[in-house]
């Protein structure tokens, strides 16, 4: 469980997020949805230590222990959570294996063992990346690039990920793969997965929980099918739409 509690942040005199109390259960695909500004992504990296905590408590579960982000040290908070912000700029001259072998620095420090060189090749093989395993990055294109950098944060191997608006250019078809691996990692391996996505029906589809965020603040937390309304679309994004039912999960279309 991700606990975050009186969370405050603020950019000079600009407040940023406004006193957050949150519990995210364990094992879920847990979708950040909200308008631009909301603070879904200032809170990413607060959680992930990225930016200093200036007001509250973030705490992760592992094992029955409550690791707090001030208190844990990095190499323990690297084995905790790993986080994709939304813009990595990599720099060097490497290969698509060797950059997910950084993935694995956590536990290797730099001497990767065949254990650490097993998990590269599985997650070549599960994000169908190894046609591209000896491609410079400078070589791809903007969605392989962003399908090695998702693949890099899987092969760090944590229990929660932090994905922040993961499906930037990525076509139909990987949005949709990316999206079903995450889930099956969260179901099959317990892992938490908190996800800003700006795609609404992907939210719809593939997330346990939906958690909306507007102007710095929560506003609403539960199943798809219960936050995501017409009334919840226009109080977040001041648009009318339709919200449809498929398989007891809504659709949201464009009135036109």
């Amino acid at each position: 469980m991700i606990k975050l509690n009186n969370i405050s942040h603020h950019i000079g005199k600009q407040k940023i997020l406004h006193d957050i109390t949150l519990s995210l259960p364990t094992a879920q695909v847990i979708a950040l949805i909200g308008p631009n500004g909301a603070g879904k992504s200032t809170l990413f990296s607060v959680m992930a230590r990225l930016q200093p905590l200036q007001d509250g408590q973030v705490s992760f579960a592992v094992d029955n222990e409550e690791r707090d982000i001030v208190s844990c040290q990095a190499r323990t908070l690297a084995k905790t959570v790993a986080m994709l912000g939304q813009d990595n700029h990599v720099q060097g001259r490497l290969r698509v294996h060797e950059l997910l072998m950084f993935g694995r620095y956590p536990y290797h420090q730099g001497q990767p063992t065949v254990g650490d060189q097993q998990k590269v090749q599985e997650i070549l093989e599960r994000f169908e990346l190894e046609p591209l395993a000896e491609r410079f990055l400078s070589t791809l294109s903007g969605g392989q690039r962003q399908r090695v950098l998702i693949a890099m944060i899987v092969c760090q191997d944590t229990p929660y990920l932090l994905l922040d608006e993961p499906l930037n250019n990525l076509d139909m078809y990987h949005a949709g793969r990316l999206m079903r691996e995450l889930r099956t990692l969260s179901h099959s391996q317990q892992k938490t997965v908190v996800i800003v996505l700006h795609d609404i029906n992907q939210a719809a589809q593939f997330a346990d929980t939906v958690v909306t965020m507007k102007a710095g603040e929560v506003m609403a937390v539960g199943r798809p099918a219960d936050v995501i309304t017409q009334e919840t679309m226009k109080d977040l994004y001041n648009v009318d739409v339709t919200v449809l039912n498929h398989q007891g999960r809504p659709v949201i279309v464009d009135t036109v």
